[in-house]
């Protein structure tokens, strides 16, 4: 009798973590990991760091959120040069610093004398830099917010651990357009 409940209970153990097994990865499937990092970084605006300021999320969309990445100016706007766009294939400087969202400092080229150089739409950068370069102007510096998924995703690479979200502080020094080149 007692050999036979406690193979009833075996069974019953089973099929319990069976189904919760089941149960688990069905509702891991159902989770939307962009939609939720992007709502973390909409929260993250609201709570008011340094150079951004929103009430809501539709506030942070609509003042910040450019395809993708959150940018907000850093440079005062009538020192911006709106007279230089940046383009595909044009040609740039760039001074940096990253790091990851509630976390430390991962890379910096300010307090070397060497700027970056960043050609875009062809230079190896993430896509991220891409979307931000292209809505800023030659001498104008901003901070980016940009999701894991226009930054190194679920890989991650060297310090930066997998699925992180990531901050920049970016300024453009110099820029050649594709004309100029």
């Amino acid at each position: 009798m007692q050999y036979r409940i406690r193979h009833y209970l075996l069974l019953l153990s089973t099929l319990f973590v069976g189904f919760s097994c089941s149960n688990t990865s069905s509702i891991n499937a159902e989770i939307d990991f962009d939609a939720a990092e992007d709502n973390l970084i909409r929260e993250y605006i609201i709570a008011g760091p340094p150079y951004f300021s929103a009430d809501s999320h539709e506030e942070a969309d609509e003042k910040y959120n450019t395809s993708g990445v959150f940018l907000s100016s850093i440079t005062p706007e009538d020192e911006i040069m709106t007279d230089r766009n940046i383009s595909l294939g044009d040609s740039m400087h760039v001074t940096y610093t990253g790091w990851v969202l509630h976390g430390d400092i991962f890379d910096s080229n300010r307090l070397s004398d060497t700027p970056f150089p960043v050609v875009l739409g062809k230079s190896s950068v993430i896509e991220g830099w891409n979307i931000a370069l292209r809505n800023l102007h030659e001498k104008q510096e901003a901070r980016v917010i940009i999701p894991s998924r226009l930054g190194y995703g679920a890989s991650g690479t060297g310090s930066i651990p997998p699925n992180a979200t990531l901050v920049f502080d970016i300024k453009v020094d110099s820029l050649w357009t594709v004309d100029e080149q």
